[in-house]
């Protein structure tokens, strides 16, 4: 199935493969990316419902009729704290391309890198491929 997905916060994309926690990087999940942000804000990727929030708010779901999207912050228990966020949204919301979803109430500085990156995953998918990337969207092959 192909897809424009935009990018939910600026950052630099790698595969998923490179997250330093199994579950994501043996895709348990499914596939998808480890993004190094360079924002404090997440942004919807794709028209959808959000499905889940994690309570401390570090995690958030997008459901569509074709995928769904786990958008995950951290790779540690550093920033399990709900202060450490500001929610947008509310389960159940249906979200447009660029609705503001969560920002970070925290400094870069003063966590690991591991603390903060960002994992974004197509959920119970095999595989993705890039097929083109801009600044702002990649088109996708999810299968």
């Amino acid at each position: 199935m192909k897809i424009d997905f935009y990018k939910p916060i600026t950052g630099n994309y790698l595969d998923i493969s490179f997250a330093k926690d199994d579950i994501f990087s043996q895709k348990l999940l499914g596939p998808g990316f480890l993004v190094i942000p360079k924002d404090t804000h997440i942004y919807a990727p794709i028209h959808g419902k959000i499905k889940m929030i994690y309570p401390t708010h570090h995690a958030i779901a997008i459901s569509t009729v074709d995928c769904d999207i786990l958008i995950h912050v951290g790779l540690s228990d550093a920033l399990r704290h709900k202060a450490l966020f500001d929610l947008h949204v509310a389960l159940n919301d249906e979200v447009k391309i660029g609705d503001k979803l969560l920002s970070f109430n925290f400094d870069f500085n003063d966590y690991n890198l591991v603390d903060y990156q960002i994992l974004v995953v197509f959920v119970q998918k095999k595989q993705l491929e890039i097929i083109k990337e801009s600044d702002k969207v990649i088109e996708l092959n999810i299968y």
